[in-house]
Protein backbone atom coordinates (compact mmCIF):
# COMPACT_ATOMS: atom_id res chain seq x y z
CA UNK A 1 0.00 0.00 0.00
CA UNK A 2 2.82 2.40 0.90
CA UNK A 3 4.54 1.54 -2.39
CA UNK A 4 1.35 2.30 -4.31
CA UNK A 5 0.92 5.67 -2.58
CA UNK A 6 4.55 6.54 -3.27
CA UNK A 7 4.12 5.59 -6.95
CA UNK A 8 0.96 7.66 -7.30
CA UNK A 9 2.67 10.60 -5.64
CA UNK A 10 5.59 10.32 -8.05
CA UNK A 11 3.20 10.22 -10.99
CA UNK A 12 1.37 13.32 -9.77
CA UNK A 13 4.66 15.20 -9.39
CA UNK A 14 5.79 14.09 -12.86
CA UNK A 15 2.44 15.08 -14.36
CA UNK A 16 2.49 18.48 -12.68
CA UNK A 17 6.02 19.07 -13.93
CA UNK A 18 5.05 18.16 -17.49
CA UNK A 19 2.00 20.44 -17.36
CA UNK A 20 4.05 23.41 -16.13
CA UNK A 21 6.97 22.77 -18.48
CA UNK A 22 7.90 25.64 -20.74
CA UNK A 23 10.01 25.57 -23.86
CA UNK A 24 12.05 28.74 -24.22
CA UNK A 25 12.59 29.84 -27.81
CA UNK A 26 13.99 32.80 -29.65
CA UNK A 27 11.67 34.56 -32.08
CA UNK A 28 14.10 34.80 -34.96
CA UNK A 29 13.93 36.31 -38.43
CA UNK A 30 14.55 33.58 -41.01
CA UNK A 31 16.79 35.76 -43.20
CA UNK A 32 20.30 36.44 -41.88
CA UNK A 33 20.90 39.71 -43.79
CA UNK A 34 24.20 41.17 -42.47
CA UNK A 35 24.31 38.97 -39.36
CA UNK A 36 25.31 35.29 -39.42
CA UNK A 37 24.17 34.78 -35.80
CA UNK A 38 20.63 35.67 -36.81
CA UNK A 39 18.21 38.44 -35.86
CA UNK A 40 16.00 37.98 -32.78
CA UNK A 41 13.39 39.92 -30.86
CA UNK A 42 15.16 41.47 -27.90
CA UNK A 43 14.36 43.57 -24.81
CA UNK A 44 16.28 46.83 -24.81
CA UNK A 45 19.22 46.68 -22.41
CA UNK A 46 21.27 43.76 -21.08
CA UNK A 47 19.47 40.70 -19.59
CA UNK A 48 20.39 41.77 -16.03
CA UNK A 49 19.32 45.38 -16.62
CA UNK A 50 16.51 45.18 -19.16
CA UNK A 51 14.51 48.32 -19.95
CA UNK A 52 11.06 46.77 -20.40
CA UNK A 53 9.43 50.17 -20.87
CA UNK A 54 11.41 50.50 -24.10
CA UNK A 55 9.56 47.59 -25.70
CA UNK A 56 11.21 45.27 -28.21
CA UNK A 57 13.80 45.70 -30.93
CA UNK A 58 15.68 43.37 -33.23
CA UNK A 59 19.20 42.37 -32.21
CA UNK A 60 21.84 39.77 -32.87
CA UNK A 61 20.59 36.44 -31.50
CA UNK A 62 22.44 35.52 -28.30
CA UNK A 63 22.42 31.73 -28.52
CA UNK A 64 25.86 31.77 -30.17
CA UNK A 65 27.44 32.19 -26.73
CA UNK A 66 24.83 30.65 -24.41
CA UNK A 67 23.52 27.83 -26.69
CA UNK A 68 19.98 28.47 -25.40
CA UNK A 69 17.83 31.64 -25.45
CA UNK A 70 18.80 34.27 -22.89
CA UNK A 71 16.27 35.97 -20.60
CA UNK A 72 15.99 39.06 -22.80
CA UNK A 73 15.23 37.00 -25.93
CA UNK A 74 13.27 33.99 -24.60
CA UNK A 75 9.58 33.39 -25.28
CA UNK A 76 7.26 30.58 -24.19
CA UNK A 77 6.71 28.37 -27.24
CA UNK A 78 3.61 26.68 -25.81
CA UNK A 79 1.87 30.04 -25.30
CA UNK A 80 2.66 31.07 -28.86
CA UNK A 81 1.11 27.93 -30.35
CA UNK A 82 -1.71 27.29 -27.88
CA UNK A 83 -2.78 30.78 -26.78
CA UNK A 84 -1.70 33.12 -29.60
CA UNK A 85 0.32 34.98 -26.98
CA UNK A 86 3.99 35.94 -27.12
CA UNK A 87 4.88 35.73 -23.42
CA UNK A 88 8.49 36.10 -22.32
CA UNK A 89 9.90 33.34 -20.12
CA UNK A 90 12.53 35.55 -18.46
CA UNK A 91 9.85 38.14 -17.60
CA UNK A 92 6.90 35.79 -17.32
CA UNK A 93 4.20 38.43 -16.87
CA UNK A 94 5.20 40.43 -19.98
CA UNK A 95 3.68 39.93 -23.43
CA UNK A 96 4.13 41.49 -26.87
CA UNK A 97 1.43 44.16 -27.25
CA UNK A 98 0.26 46.18 -30.24
CA UNK A 99 0.70 49.72 -28.89
CA UNK A 100 -1.66 51.37 -31.35
CA UNK A 101 -3.89 49.91 -34.10
CA UNK A 102 -2.02 51.44 -37.03
CA UNK A 103 0.89 50.70 -39.34
CA UNK A 104 4.16 51.79 -37.76
CA UNK A 105 3.02 50.85 -34.27
CA UNK A 106 5.63 50.52 -31.53
CA UNK A 107 6.04 46.93 -30.29
CA UNK A 108 5.47 47.27 -26.57
CA UNK A 109 6.04 44.76 -23.80
CA UNK A 110 3.25 44.96 -21.25
CA UNK A 111 1.68 42.96 -18.43
CA UNK A 112 -0.04 39.88 -19.85
CA UNK A 113 -3.77 40.30 -19.21
CA UNK A 114 -5.48 38.74 -22.21
CA UNK A 115 -6.41 42.02 -23.90
CA UNK A 116 -7.13 41.92 -27.63
CA UNK A 117 -3.96 43.90 -28.42
CA UNK A 118 -1.89 40.97 -27.09
CA UNK A 119 -3.42 38.36 -29.40
CA UNK A 120 -0.77 37.50 -31.99
CA UNK A 121 -1.15 34.77 -34.59
CA UNK A 122 1.97 32.94 -35.72
CA UNK A 123 0.75 31.66 -39.08
CA UNK A 124 2.00 28.78 -41.19
CA UNK A 125 4.03 31.18 -43.33
CA UNK A 126 6.00 32.44 -40.34
CA UNK A 127 4.22 35.78 -40.02
CA UNK A 128 3.34 37.29 -36.64
CA UNK A 129 -0.03 38.93 -37.20
CA UNK A 130 -1.86 41.31 -34.86
CA UNK A 131 -5.22 39.78 -33.95
CA UNK A 132 -7.08 43.10 -33.77
CA UNK A 133 -5.60 44.22 -37.11
CA UNK A 134 -4.82 41.14 -39.23
CA UNK A 135 -3.40 43.33 -42.00
CA UNK A 136 -0.42 44.16 -39.75
CA UNK A 137 2.67 41.94 -39.50
CA UNK A 138 5.61 42.22 -37.11
CA UNK A 139 8.38 43.71 -39.23
CA UNK A 140 12.14 44.14 -38.87
CA UNK A 141 13.52 47.49 -40.05
CA UNK A 142 16.02 47.65 -42.91
CA UNK A 143 18.17 50.16 -40.99
CA UNK A 144 21.10 48.64 -39.07
CA UNK A 145 22.86 50.27 -36.11
CA UNK A 146 25.76 48.97 -33.99
CA UNK A 147 25.29 47.71 -30.44
CA UNK A 148 27.56 48.23 -27.46
CA UNK A 149 29.05 44.78 -27.01
CA UNK A 150 29.59 41.32 -28.41
CA UNK A 151 32.29 39.77 -30.52
CA UNK A 152 31.65 40.32 -33.33
CA UNK A 153 29.84 43.54 -32.42
CA UNK A 154 26.10 43.11 -31.89
CA UNK A 155 23.86 44.76 -34.46
CA UNK A 156 20.39 46.19 -33.89
CA UNK A 157 17.29 47.10 -35.88
CA UNK A 158 13.93 48.50 -34.87
CA UNK A 159 10.81 46.35 -35.06
CA UNK A 160 7.31 47.67 -35.73
CA UNK A 161 3.96 46.42 -36.94
CA UNK A 162 3.62 47.24 -40.63
CA UNK A 163 1.24 46.30 -43.43
CA UNK A 164 1.82 42.68 -44.45
CA UNK A 165 3.52 42.99 -47.83
CA UNK A 166 5.14 40.40 -50.11
CA UNK A 167 7.65 43.06 -51.18
CA UNK A 168 9.21 43.00 -47.68
CA UNK A 169 8.32 39.43 -46.78
CA UNK A 170 11.95 38.63 -45.88
CA UNK A 171 11.66 41.14 -43.01
CA UNK A 172 8.28 39.77 -41.90
CA UNK A 173 8.99 36.03 -41.82
CA UNK A 174 10.00 34.49 -38.48
CA UNK A 175 10.85 31.15 -36.93
CA UNK A 176 11.26 29.78 -33.40
CA UNK A 177 14.68 28.46 -32.32
CA UNK A 178 15.30 26.66 -29.03
CA UNK A 179 19.08 26.31 -29.28
CA UNK A 180 22.10 27.39 -31.30
CA UNK A 181 22.34 25.59 -34.63
CA UNK A 182 25.42 27.33 -36.01
CA UNK A 183 26.00 30.45 -38.12
CA UNK A 184 23.82 31.21 -41.12
CA UNK A 185 24.88 32.29 -44.56
CA UNK A 186 24.59 36.07 -44.67
CA UNK A 187 22.84 37.80 -47.56
CA UNK A 188 25.18 40.83 -47.31
CA UNK A 189 28.43 41.81 -45.61
CA UNK A 190 28.38 43.13 -42.04
CA UNK A 191 28.28 46.96 -42.08
CA UNK A 192 30.23 47.33 -38.81
CA UNK A 193 33.57 45.91 -37.71
CA UNK A 194 34.09 43.46 -34.86
CA UNK A 195 34.35 44.78 -31.32
CA UNK A 196 37.93 43.99 -30.34
CA UNK A 197 37.39 45.03 -26.70
CA UNK A 198 34.67 42.49 -25.91
CA UNK A 199 35.53 39.11 -24.44
CA UNK A 200 34.60 36.25 -26.80
CA UNK A 201 32.13 34.61 -24.40
CA UNK A 202 30.38 37.61 -22.85
CA UNK A 203 28.21 38.61 -25.82
CA UNK A 204 27.00 41.70 -23.95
Amino acid sequence: MKYMKRSIGTLVIAFAASVSAQTSVEVKLIEAFEEDRGWCLDVRGAPHNAALIGGLRGETCHTYYSNVPTADQAFNMENIHDNNEFRMTGFSDKCITLYEPAAGSFVSLETCDGRAAQEMTFDDGGHIIAGVMPELCLTMSDVVVPGGGGRPLHLMRDVTFEACDTAIDDRQTWELRAQWTGPQEMTAERPFAANQNASPASGQ
